[in-house]
Order: C-alpha cells, then sequence, then structure tokens
C-alpha cells in the first residue's frame, strides 16, 4: 500500500528554518517587513518540504482580504504598541491589514473621523476608544463591524473583547487581604477612564467591608503620575501596599520609593501593578501585576471580524477574559 505524503505546514517550515511561525508567515505576505537572510532560509526550507504558501490560509482567506481600522489613544504609553503588534499579528495572519488611527482616551469618537477614510473601503473598526450613537450609526450605515477592545461600551450592534478589570482589581486586593494589610494605597488613572474605573471598582468593592483603611491618589496612567502619587500615599502612616491601576504608573511608584526612600520592598511594603508590560519582568523592576491576555483578546477580535464577514445574521457577541495573577518580587 502506497503511503500518504504528509502535506508541509508552515510549523513544518519553522522548525527547518529556525524561524518562528509568524516568520514563515510573513516571508510569503507581500509587503511584510522580513530581513533577507531570513527569506532565504525560509524559502529553502519551504522548497526542501514542498510547503505551498496557501496552505496557511483556511479556505476563507486571501491575503489583503480588508482593511481594518485600529483606534488606540495614547500609543505614547508602552502598553499600546504591544497591543497592536498583537493585534497586527493576528490580523496579518488572516490576511487583514490595519490603519492606524490614535486619539485621546477621553475623547469620545466623532461621525466625523471616519468620513475621511470610507474611500479606504474598511470591513472593521476595533476602538478602545468610546464612540459617539452617530459614529456607531454611521458604520452601521456604511456596514463596517465595530468592536470595542478592552472595554465594552454596551452598545447593542457593538461587539467587545475585553479583560475582566474588575476581577483583576479584585485579585489584587484579596492578595493584600490575605497578607493581612491594614492601610493601603491606590493610584488610580485620569477621570473617565473605563479600564481604570472598573479596576478601582473592582479593588474597593473587595475591602469595603474589611478592616483595611484605603487612601487613593490619581496617577493619570503616567511614570510622572505614579512617581508624585506615591510621594503623598507615603506621608500616612503605616501604609504596607500600594495597587497601582497599570504598570507605568507602577514604575514611577517602584522609582520613587527605591530612590527617595529607605523603604524595602516587598518586606516593608507591597506594590503590585496592571498590564504585565515587558517592562514590568525587567530586572530593575521585577513588578508583580495582573496580566492581561492580549494575544488570546487579539485572536478573538480577529475572530469576529471573520464570523461577521462570513454570517449577514452576525449578532454582536461580547467576550471578557480572566486575567492572570503574575507574581513577582514587589510582592511577598
Amino acid at each position: 500500500m502506497k503511503k500518504t505524503k504528509k502535506i508541509a505546514t508552515s510549523l513544518d517550515v519553522a522548525k527547518l528554518a529556525g524561524v518562528s511561525q509568524s516568520a514563515v508567515s510573513r516571508c510569503f505576505t507581500k509587503g511584510a517587513s522580513i530581513s533577507s537572510r531570513t527569506k532565504l532560509r525560509v524559502r529553502e526550507a519551504a522548497k526542501k518540504l514542498g510547503y505551498k504558501a496557501q496552505s496557511f490560509f483556511s479556505n476563507s482567506e486571501v491575503e489583503d482580504s480588508g482593511l481594518v481600522g485600529v483606534i488606540l489613544p495614547y500609543i505614547t504609553n508602552r502598553y499600546y504598541p504591544e497591543v497592536l503588534t498583537e493585534l497586527h499579528e493576528a490580523l496579518r495572519l488572516r490576511g487583514y491589514r490595519i490603519l492606524l488611527i490614535t486619539t485621546d482616551d477621553s475623547e469620545e469618537l466623532d461621525e466625523k473621523l471616519i468620513q475621511p477614510y470610507l474611500k479606504e473601503k474598511l470591513i472593521a473598526i476595533i476602538t478602545a476608544t468610546k464612540p459617539t450613537d452617530k459614529f456607531v450609526e454611521s458604520c452601521n450605515d456604511q456596514k463596517i463591524q465595530v468592536i470595542a477592545y478592552n472595554r465594552n461600551f454596551k452598545i447593542p450592534t457593538t461587539s467587545s473583547v475585553s479583560c475582566d478589570h474588575r476581577s483583576g482589581g479584585e485579585n489584587v486586593a484579596k492578595h493584600f487581604h490575605q497578607n493581612k494589610h491594614k492601610v493601603v494605597g491606590l493610584i488610580e488613572g485620569m477621570k473617565g477612564s473605563f479600564v481604570s474605573e472598573e479596576r478601582s471598582r473592582g479593588f474597593k468593592n473587595y475591602i469595603k467591608n474589611l478592616k483595611i483603611k484605603l487612601f487613593i491618589e490619581k496617577g493619570n496612567f503616567t511614570y510622572e503620575g505614579g512617581y508624585q502619587a506615591t510621594e503623598k500615599l507615603l506621608q500616612i502612616k503605616n501604609i504596607t501596599a500600594i495597587f497601582c491601576a497599570d504598570d507605568t504608573m507602577a514604575f514611577g511608584c517602584l522609582d520613587f520609593i527605591k530612590q527617595k526612600t529607605k523603604v524595602k520592598i516587598p518586606n516593608q511594603i507591597e506594590i503590585i501593578g496592571y498590564d504585565d508590560m515587558l517592562m514590568a519582568n525587567w530586572a530593575s523592576y521585577n513588578l508583580t501585576t495582573i496580566r492581561q491576555p492580549i494575544r488570546q483578546m487579539s485572536k478573538l477580535t480577529t475572530q469576529l471580524i471573520d464570523d461577521y464577514l462570513q454570517d449577514p445574521e452576525f449578532e454582536a457577541a461580547n467576550h471578557l477574559i480572566e486575567g492572570k495573577f503574575i507574581k513577582r518580587k514587589t510582592s511577598k
């Protein structure tokens, strides 16, 4: 009986070439960024294995099948480039292209924002900034899907993919309670921020009926804000733990303590952030934090676009994903 030859996959090519699977995809994607040396290795491995690039995609996938608008606030915040990287990878692997639009986190998306991009034939908009009703209505009229990223705006025609921010805040409060902290601090983001309010609400709700004193400062999601908020909080007697509503503020918090005080971390004070940015694992910080599952969130977001395009009767869906408590050296 003749043995059936195994069809080579992109993973097989990646292993033989000694590169990542995404590098194989970039090699066969028009316009993708990849070094000539890596491209040569991938091409040689693909030829040896008899790999055909189209086998990387499902029947429904076509290269450059559509343009997706990605609206992110504060692209200078180190968290959002990490989000953009994962979103870009997930979308690109499905054949979609990205149009990046940046805004202020407290700014609502006006319908005028979309007008210049209608000629680009957008198929979907992924937004981390709240849209106005007219913006959503304009997108609906143009058959452009709207997906809220890391938020839920509770708009019936808008899907969402979000980390469970409230649960993450609760988990930090639970940790502080288990470690018997009696006086704790909370550094929030700017007023009106959905993620700051949700994370803070979860934290506050958990400790409100406990014998724990809570002191709150604003850090506005900036390093400087975290630094200055910590200076104020440490004037409070017996404070032994601080929850920062994002990692950037936590970095400022840690640096103030290290540079301006003799307080020992974590023996005398515990610091916990939120997001698990790449910097959180740097040796100079080693920050305990809540990890947002941005890769999983990006894949789910892309799947929502696929479902919308394939099913004319598609109904908006909302996904809420649990974050993970990552223990490092700033907590006991």
